[in-house]
């Protein structure tokens, strides 16, 4: 079956930098990404390739646990992600400076279904799509306000 396959964008007024060091930080995605429990990463701190994510997901009413390894971190632009434990899914990050002080935030989710699921895969994807989306605004908003405060304080 085909994955559910959803790509975000999202214009972000902060620079290229400050984003990507609030991103590249598997902790923080617990302040912008819904229906997240728990979120552990080893070694913590900033993502690395070879680092692992074990997370609790909540979706439509599941609890779903993965344990997630990263890989192709290209420090300061982007890294990619897969499920090894859990869910079959993937994906990938990626800021790209559009200027001064703005960037442009990629989130990129492939996830295959398997199993009764498939059944539900226009609900699922539905919801996957939604969740993906608001979250990034979610993630936008953290993030320009994060900036603002900080040109405030210097100021």
């Amino acid at each position: 079956m085909k994955p559910i396959a959803v790509r975000s964008s999202a214009a972000v007024l902060a620079p290229a930098g400050f984003v990507w060091d609030f991103l590249r930080v598997y902790d923080n995605d617990l302040i912008w990404r819904s229906g997240l429990e728990k979120m552990t990463q080893s070694p913590p701190g900033p993502v690395r390739d070879g680092a692992r994510v074990e997370e609790t997901l909540r979706v439509l009413g599941r609890v779903v646990e993965s344990l997630i390894e990263v890989s192709d971190v290209r420090e300061g632009h982007s890294f990619a992600w897969r499920v090894t434990e859990g869910a079959i899914a993937q994906g990938s990050r990626s800021v790209t400076a559009t200027g001064a002080d703005s960037c442009r935030v990629d989130i990129v989710k492939q996830v295959t279904l398997t199993g009764s699921d498939r059944l539900l895969r226009p609900l699922i994807a539905a919801v996957v799509k939604r969740t993906e989306r608001k979250d990034l605004r979610q993630v936008r908003q953290t993030l320009e306000q994060a900036w603002k405060d900080r040109e405030n304080l210097e100021n």
